[in-house]
Parts: C-alpha cells; sequence; structure tokens
C-alpha cells in the first residue's frame, strides 16, 4: 500500500493524507498510538474529500463531512454544500449509481466489478463532468489507472468505506 506524505515547510512539519484508511489501515496503527501513550499528539482533520479544481490551477475545493452526521446522511451533506465543484442537476444525477451503494452495500459494489468507471456512468446516467471533475481524479490517486480502464468497483469501495470510517480524517 502506498503512503502519501510529505514536508509541508520550513518546521519539517510532515503531511499525511491517509488515503489508506480506504484499506482498514489505520485500526492497528491506531492501536498503536493508544499502547504509545502518544494517541493525544495526533492533529485531528475535518472529515473531507480534497479536490484540485482543474479549472483553476492551484485552488481546491472540499466536500466536508460534518461532524455527528451519520453516514450515509454525511456524504449527502458533502455533497450538497459544495458549491464550487458540481451543478445541483449533476449532484442530482449521481444519485441513481451512488444510492444503491449506501443502500445495498458491499454487494451492490461487487457486482459492479464488470463495469469500468465510464460505463458504470453511462449506465446511470450520469454527465461526463463528474468523471472530469471526481473519477478521474479518484482513480488516479487509488490505482494510477484512467477512468476506462478502472472497474467502479474500486471508487465505490474507497467512496462506502471512506463514508463510514470515522478516522477517515488524519
Amino acid at each position: 500500500m502506498r503512503f502519501f506524505c510529505w514536508r509541508q515547510d520550513a518546521d519539517g512539519d510532515w503531511i499525511e493524507t491517509g488515503l489508506h484508511i480506504f484499506f482498514g489501515a489505520y485500526p492497528n496503527m491506531m492501536n498503536l498510538f493508544q499502547e504509545l501513550g502518544i494517541e493525544d499528539r495526533l492533529q485531528w482533520k475535518q472529515h473531507q474529500m480534497v479536490f484540485a479544481m482543474a479549472d483553476l490551477p492551484g485552488e481546491f475545493t472540499s466536500f466536508k463531512f460534518p461532524p455527528g452526521v451519520p453516514a450515509p446522511l454525511n456524504m449527502a451533506a458533502a455533497i450538497l454544500t459544495n458549491t464550487q465543484m458540481l451543478t445541483l442537476e449533476e449532484k442530482v444525477k449521481m444519485v441513481p449509481g451512488l444510492l444503491p451503494m449506501l443502500l445495498e452495500g458491499q454487494s451492490f459494489i461487487d457486482a459492479q466489478d464488470e463495469l469500468s468507471v465510464l460505463e458504470f456512468m453511462k449506465k446511470y446516467g450520469m454527465p461526463e463532468r463528474i468523471n472530469e471533475e471526481i473519477f478521474i481524479a479518484m482513480g488516479k490517486a487509488l490505482d494510477f489507472i484512467d477512468p476506462d480502464k478502472l472497474s467502479m468497483s474500486v471508487i465505490l469501495t474507497a467512496m462506502n468505506r471512506f463514508i463510514r470510517a470515522r478516522q477517515a480524517k488524519l
């Protein structure tokens, strides 16, 4: 599994994206921090997904998951409250493809394994801009693969685990 981190500034602070939280790597690490008595030194960040703005180089936008809101409502709130990335119409057009993931869980996700991201989008009538704004970045971050070659089950698994993991914010 890849670890994504870099030095933040002249102070030498390290930034860790925590991407591998999607795959269950953090529970054991959190137990280790607790055993070492250093869990209180962690600097928790807001539970969010951050995307670079394709049309605005150097600009970023976030889907911020509100604290205390249970999954999957937290994802709906995160998507609906972001006003920089997708239009309301585009957000609504995501629902037919993402709602079964939330309601049926892993069985729906596994059934999508034969579909690429682009095939999944076409099947559920999602606009191309969702691919350009979200799925290309997710595909590259998760597996360094373009959406026409990546199984949609990879994206759905990451999304499903992220919205349900309370520690997905380090």
